[in-house]
């Protein structure tokens, strides 16, 4: 920051003259660099500004005590918050109201007497406007340090029932990277019918854009459309666990463009990008995190608390919280501008990061509230000391329990095997079931289809099955295989309604008629005739115009 000389030359000589008058010096003569220069020199006399931080009203005194703790400066806008306004008066209404004789803050008593000024300068953020002490004046104020708490917040009791941080990120990944080899994404990232038809094969199904944005940072998949690189793909499914698990937590740490705020739930961004610095906001908060005792619960209530108190602008630059266009995810959701809406953004966002990322990527313990729905506490594993020490993680090993192949061609997958395997079995099976412990796939005529869509070959099927299960494939499974790769789905099973009438006059009536003949499928005799469920409601409507009213079918 500036010197005290410096902060007074950017003033007029009638406010130069406040200054002195304020101090009980002797009007300043001549033009105004000359009359700050031998202003500064008499205010940083010792016993000048001794007399005159005697006489300072205690608010005043608070303010100059929490900039000394903070290295002389913090952004102009926590300190009207804090402290109350600072008037921008031009020197004609200054003269005519003489502010400096009631002022309307702290802040305004320490501008008038030279002792604040402020300036623009760059942060992590961006640029932002501080209130700050002229450097040379802040060696000289009696240290009464008002520093930021060693920790944020306080310890919780410890819960009785908590969610261990989860282990499941790389098998989660796993499964993502397979589903856009079967079939990519034209959109990044995927849209909601994508994910929808995955997610129910994922033990944790909201990290599914924070691991496919992760894995495009590493170089593993691609956009356009999005899908994997096969080289890259190899690489990582062949890492050891803990190492691609550490991977992912770094790389969350360490990325740009993973924009958290952006998955705080409730929330969406009124224009098409997001306003905030992902990397500046993780950063500050990691960094306090990081200043927590390890093994202990934390209040997330009393952190958040910590911050508003201490940091309230830790995400937005100059303390701007006027320019942001974000609203409340849903229909017509009302625009959120103003301070008084950081708990729900800021609050959000530190919230969302506990119980989202860190949780999801092992690094967090939780304990949520009765509903199931809020975190109430915390506490930080092992894992998140890896963010900045070798520290060697507890992860999924190699091929622990083995593949089970039926010969209905049902195969079950132990979660713990290995990832290269369970994702060429998931490109050319069907996904049946998710269990804690497991993954269920079936063979079938539809899947098989899709792997010679990928370029795979029945050779390529068998050979990866018998790897896996360390067992011959059986016989007419083989066979089965091969069938399928030369001719072909042969066998469908569909789920059907069977529409019946009293004779086969009324059918032929409906099949003649283009309003109901639309919705009658395969028949299946003289008096029967196959209908998709999804027509029956449609054909029930179209058949009573026509004066045949149809029992509806019993769920």
């Amino acid at each position: 920051m500036q010197p005290l000389v410096r902060t007074l030359q950017d003033h007029d000589l009638g406010h130069l003259r406040v200054v002195a008058e304020l101090w009980g010096f002797d009007a300043p003569s001549g033009p105004a660099p000359s009359a700050a220069r031998e202003l500064s020199a008499r205010m940083l006399e010792p016993h000048a500004l001794a007399d005159m931080l005697a006489s300072l009203p205690r608010d005043s005194l608070q303010v100059l005590h929490s900039l000394a703790a903070h290295r002389g400066r913090l952004p102009l806008a926590d300190l009207r918050r804090r402290f109350g306004e600072l008037r921008e008066l031009g020197a004609g209404r200054r003269d005519r109201e003489k502010p400096w004789r009631s002022t309307v803050s702290p802040l305004e008593t320490l501008w008038y007497r030279g002792l604040l000024a402020r300036a623009f300068g760059e942060t992590t953020s961006g640029p932002c406007e501080f209130g700050f002490i002229p450097s040379d004046l802040l060696p000289l104020i009696p240290a009464l340090p008002e520093p930021e708490p060693d920790h944020f917040g306080h310890p919780a009791v410890p819960p009785t029932r908590w969610l261990p941080a989860a282990t499941t990120a790389v098998d989660d990944a796993t499964t993502l990277l397979a589903a856009l080899r079967r079939r990519p994404s034209r959109e990044d990232p995927p849209s909601a019918a994508w994910c929808s038809a995955v997610e129910i094969h994922l033990h944790q199904p909201a990290a599914s854009p924070l691991l496919i944005t992760l894995l495009r940072e590493q170089g593993v998949v691609q956009s356009g459309p999005l899908r994997p690189i096969a080289a890259a793909t190899k690489t990582w499914l062949e890492l050891p666990p803990a190492t691609a698990w550490r991977d992912l937590l770094r790389r969350w740490a360490a990325s740009p463009t993973c924009n958290d705020l952006s998955m705080v739930p409730g929330l969406a961004c009124g224009s098409d990008r997001w306003p905030n610095d992902p990397l500046a906001s993780r950063q500050a908060v990691l960094g306090w995190l990081t200043a927590l005792p390890r093994q202990t619960w934390w209040d997330v209530g009393s952190f958040v608390g910590a911050v508003f108190e201490h940091q309230p602008g830790f995400q937005r630059p100059g303390g701007d919280f006027d320019s942001w266009y974000l609203r409340r995810r849903h229909p017509e959701g009302e625009f959120l501008r103003g301070f008084e809406h950081w708990e729900t953004i800021e609050g959000g966002y530190l919230r969302h990061l506990i119980a989202g990322p860190l949780h999801t990527l092992g690094a967090a313990d939780l304990a949520l509230d009765e509903a199931g729905s809020h975190p109430v506490a915390f506490r930080l594993t092992r894992a998140f000391d890896s963010l900045h020490e070798d520290v060697a993680l507890e992860a999924n090993e190699q091929a622990s329990g083995a593949f089970s192949l039926d010969a209905d061609g049902s195969l079950s997958v132990p979660r713990r095997a290995s990832r290269a395997q369970r994702y060429l079995i998931a490109r050319f099976c069907r996904w049946q079931a998710l269990a804690p412990h497991s993954y269920t796939y079936r063979l079938t005529p539809r899947s098989l289809e899709s792997a010679a869509r990928q370029g795979l070959k029945a050779q390529h099927v068998a050979s990866v099955l018998e790897a896996a299960t360390s067992e011959p494939i059986p016989p007419g499974l083989r066979r089965a295989i091969e069938r399928a790769f030369t001719r072909g789905p042969e066998a469908d099973l569909q789920a059907m309604l069977v529409l019946r009438l009293e004779n086969a006059r009324i059918l032929e009536e409906l099949r003649r008629n283009r309003t109901t003949s639309r919705f009658l499928g395969e028949a299946l005799g003289a008096r029967s005739v196959a209908v998709r469920r999804r027509d029956w409601e449609a054909l029930c409507a179209a058949a009573a115009r026509l004066g045949l009213l149809i029992e509806p079918p019993y769920e």
